[in-house]
């Protein structure tokens, strides 16, 4: 009697290890699977990290070429200023020599209505 239990609880020990190595091998190939998706998710993490990185790179080219354009929009906006200034003081400073050209052809009529003329479009000597 003593070999039935222990040949019933090797039985029960035999039927577990059965139905452990079953489960293991159901286990398997869902393992693999893990791993391979594991995998994909490694290779995309690293292509998302790697379009981060040139995003970044991007961000800060293009914040550099938004200062340059900002410096030459202030160049410009400055040339404009000084342009404006400087055309104003033309327009005066002709505005200014024409008043001056007015008076001076205003006094060289004056001179030629009051000369005296013998005719020949000089003045008589």
């Amino acid at each position: 009697m003593t070999d039935q239990p222990i040949s019933n609880r090797i039985d029960r020990i035999e039927a577990s290890v059965a139905t452990h190595n079953e489960i293991l091998s159901q286990l398997a190939p869902l393992t693999a699977q893990i791993a391979q998706l594991l995998a994909q998710q490694t290779a995309r993490g690293d292509r998302h990290d790697e379009l981060l990185n040139r995003l970044s790179e991007q961000t800060t080219r293009n914040a550099e070429s938004l200062n340059r354009l900002e410096q030459r929009m202030d160049q410009l906006a400055e040339l404009v200023t000084t342009s404006t200034t400087e055309t104003i003081r033309l327009v005066a400073d002709l505005a200014r020599q024409q008043a001056s050209d007015k008076a001076e052809i205003r006094e060289i009529w004056r001179y030629l209505r009051y000369e005296p003329r013998n005719g020949n479009g000089r003045s008589e000597e």
